[in-house]
């Protein structure tokens, strides 16, 4: 796998004693009561406890089950503890997750962690789909000063399905047509230059003005400059919300406008994220999300100095990452039609 994930890297440089150390943490922390820290007076109201089934916040505290908080929701009257729907929820052969988190923060295949930790393949591939839609909530929630922004694009991939009704495509295929088409996926990487990023599918084919709207919400502020290439949805998009909009003509020789509003961090990062994806051969469109979230996460840890704080704080920032993992077909199967 290219040497991109700064988090892999710094984790592969490390003595086996200290890998242990680390994965150990990783789990000591994993099993801390997130009940506990969510409903701290540290955290904003909207980050409280809530039923994963009905999102109520009329909750009681109902026992504990070896160790684990329980809880009665008011509303809907179902039953959950504090790890349901995060990647700690119904997690069998526990003996199992030390061996398969050093394997996954080694950088290596589903095959090769399945092989070393002594699982199925479709077990591996849960555990791995487990913690990464735990990392939708790793997107900036906001944009300051100057944005960047560009679109790419992948081919859209059925990879894993055993029930095509068209030929397989082999790896490295190209397209059947030439151009920009409803065979690709649309994805809008941005980053301003705080840091901040957001890398969302946006639609198949080419992307429009209600596309971005979509990416983009309430994410952007009023005073905020946006610096993009000169495709016309951002134009529009820009001119319905009153932003700032500054055009770099890469292809007719301009990189620099005004020695301050370029392209240069958002290029980067792209050309990162393509390596990066490359290096899976091949992403299922129906979880290239997932794939695009955890690249934000090994993004953001590669600059901080509690990596592993940090890693578990965004696997275990929302009850919904099995809920999410488990609708993953139907999201796909909607966002098609």
């Amino acid at each position: 796998m290219i040497e991109l994930q700064a988090f892999t890297t710094y984790f592969k440089r490390c003595t086996e004693d200290e890998q242990a150390t680390i994965v150990n943490g990783l789990i000591k922390l994993m099993q801390q009561n997130v009940t506990t820290q969510l409903m701290s007076s540290t955290v904003s109201e909207k980050n409280q406890v809530s039923c994963p089934h009905c999102h109520s916040h009329s909750i009681q505290a109902n026992g504990k089950v070896k160790g684990v908080q329980r809880f009665k929701c008011k509303d809907c009257a179902k039953y959950f503890s504090e790890t349901t729907g995060t990647p700690l929820a119904w997690l069998k052969k526990k003996g199992k997750w030390i061996k398969y988190l050093h394997c996954m923060l080694m950088g290596i295949s589903l095959r090769e962690c399945a092989s070393e930790t002594g699982i199925a393949l479709q077990t591996s591939f849960d555990w791995r789909h487990k913690v990464l839609s735990a990392f939708k909530t790793v997107s900036a929630e906001t944009f300051t000063g100057i944005l960047e922004s560009d679109d790419i694009f992948f081919l859209h991939s059925e990879k894993g399905n055993k029930s095509l009704d068209r030929p397989g495509r082999k790896r490295g295929a190209k397209a059947k047509k030439a151009g920009i088409h409803d065979e690709h996926v649309a994805v809008i990487v941005s980053t301003d230059r705080q840091g901040n990023k957001d890398i969302k599918i946006a639609t198949h084919g080419r992307i429009s003005k209600a596309d971005l709207e979509k990416v983009f919400e309430d994410k952007i502020q009023p005073e905020t400059t946006i610096c993009t290439d000169s495709h016309r949805s951002y134009t529009a998009f820009a001119k319905s919300k009153s932003l700032k909009h500054q055009k770099i003509k890469a292809n007719k020789g301009q990189y620099v406008k005004d020695k301050v509003f370029h392209v240069q961090n958002v290029n980067n990062t792209v050309k990162r994220l393509r390596d990066w994806i490359r290096s899976f051969n091949g992403v299922s469109t129906k979880y290239l999300q997932n794939y695009l979230n955890w690249f934000m996460v090994l993004e953001k840890l590669k600059e901080s100095t509690a990596k592993i704080s940090m890693l578990v704080g965004f696997a275990m920032s929302t009850n919904q990452a099995w809920f999410d993992y488990k609708n993953i077909a139907i999201n796909h199967i909607l966002f098609r039609t």
